[in-house]
Parts: structure tokens; C-alpha cells; sequence
């Protein structure tokens, strides 16, 4: 994958699982993307988190 493509996957889903009320359910899920890739499951929870902050 490119880097535009990394940044549109990870945007597309830290949308979905940001708009997710239950705080378990984010983070049983942020540690699946963590599992897969280290720096791909920081990504991931970076933009969950500033996304959850607005």
C-alpha cells in the first residue's frame, strides 16, 4: 500500500470506531490493530482518540 492509501485506511476506520460509545468494544479492537502492526495499531488509536477528543 502507499502512504495515501495507509492514511485513507486508517481515517476510514478510526471514523467508524470513533462514532463506537462503548469504550471495551474500542479497545478489544485497537488491540487487534496492535497485534497486526505495532505502528499501524498507534495510528489507528492516535486518530480514534483525536477524533473522540472533537
Amino acid at each position: 500500500m502507499s502512504a495515501d492509501e495507509k492514511d485513507r485506511l486508517i481515517a476510514n476506520i478510526a471514523g467508524g470506531l470513533s462514532q463506537v460509545t462503548r469504550d471495551d468494544v474500542i479497545e478489544k479492537n485497537l488491540a487487534h490493530f496492535h497485534a497486526a502492526d505495532a505502528d499501524y495499531g498507534r495510528r489507528v488509536e492516535e486518530a480514534v482518540r483525536a477524533l473522540r477528543e472533537d
